[in-house]
């Protein structure tokens, strides 16, 4: 029996078959081809089987890549307006909307004596109430002379100074603050409290020590 070997058209498989046949199966893909037909080289079969399997590139491949669709563009168009709206939002809140006036702060009541003296609330152009502290007369006068020449040598600086002005409250707020220590220091010192000094300055003014 003669034998003749033919290349499969659809996949460039190679076999062998009997001459007489007119027609046979492909064992690789199940192609079924006549003998006759069979003559294509196996180099011309691969070649033809590669371009047909591989798919054609699209327009948009060949132009180098896909093209926004106008879903993509509304997605960015709407990022870029909230970005756009959130940065104006933060432009009014630092600007506090442009309009409006800043609210003016409350200004700071000018210290003129101790606090302890201060809190005793003395009206102008009245007798003051008072208690006696139990030490000597001369001593409770003593006590007031030395603490009315401190007032007067640390409040009397701050009369040249703007009362509404940063400076003038940040030096009386420093001159506050002194003055408190020193009547700390008077009261130790006197063996007495910071409310002793306050009675016996008001028992100073009552008296015109």
């Amino acid at each position: 029996m003669s034998i003749k070997t033919v290349v499969c058209p659809r996949c460039g498989t190679s076999m062998n078959v009997a001459a007489s046949m007119a027609s046979t199966k492909c064992q690789s893909c199940g192609n079924v081809f006549p003998i006759t037909a069979a003559g294509a080289s196996p180099a011309a079969a691969q070649v033809g089987r590669q371009s047909g399997s591989q798919p054609s590139r699209t327009k948009n491949e060949s132009d180098g890549g896909a093209k926004a669709t106008p879903g993509q563009w509304i997605v960015v168009g709407g990022v870029a307006a909230a970005a756009l709206i959130g940065l104006i939002l933060l432009t009014v809140l630092r600007t506090g909307g442009g309009d409006d006036v800043p609210a003016e702060k409350p200004e700071v009541p000018m210290r003129t004596q101790a606090s302890v003296v201060e809190d005793l609330d003395l009206k102008e152009g009245e007798t003051p109430t008072f208690r006696v502290v139990n030490l000597p007369e001369s001593t409770r006068q003593s006590i007031y002379r030395d603490y009315k020449r401190m007032i007067e040598s640390s409040f009397g600086s701050t009369k040249k100074i703007p009362k509404s002005g940063v400076a003038g409250q940040s030096l009386n707020k420093m001159l506050g603050s002194t003055v408190d220590r020193d009547v700390t220091q008077m009261a130790l010192i006197h063996k007495i409290s910071e409310e002793d000094i306050a009675q016996i300055y008001a028992e100073g003014e009552a008296k015109g020590w």
